[in-house]
């Protein structure tokens, strides 16, 4: 029996780097006002760890006239062995945004909760992301 290693896509967890909040007046899910969601992840490969990358999230959930929610957060990757280039790019483009969009899911609900009659709990749908992320290089990682 051949048995061979599984490639392992470790994940260090997730920093929020940037939060911003305004409120204009409360908002009521009972308002019929619509809060739009937009999720614009892209990826950021360290020139020092060939191995490893970061998936950047730019988060914004808007309901115009009441509230503004904008985020950053950066998911920290590694792989722990070589991998095959076509392998590697679902887990980059797949697997990497599902992990680490939990966490931010749970932010927003709990930071909304949080600060109570503004908005009350909002919670962000599921999310499936698919396609390439854009890659950013080191001046766009450190301007986001």
């Amino acid at each position: 029996m051949d048995i061979k290693n599984q490639i392992q896509l470790k994940f260090h967890g997730v920093d929020f780097v940037d939060v911003h909040f305004t409120s204009h007046k409360a908002y009521r899910k009972t308002s019929g006002q619509k809060v739009d969601v937009n999720i614009n992840p892209s990826i950021f490969y360290p020139q020092e760890h060939k191995q490893r990358f970061n998936i950047l999230m730019d988060i914004s959930v808007n309901a115009e006239s009441f509230f503004k929610l904008k985020l950053q957060a950066i998911g920290n990757f590694e792989f722990n062995g070589s991998i095959e280039d076509k392998h590697q790019q679902h887990y980059i483009n797949l697997n990497a945004p599902a992990i680490m969009f939990p966490y931010l899911r749970s932010f927003i609900s709990t930071l909304t909760s949080n600060v109570g009659g503004p908005t009350g709990t909002i919670t962000i749908p599921p999310q499936f992301f698919l396609g390439n992320l854009k890659e950013i290089d080191i001046e766009e990682f450190g301007q986001k």
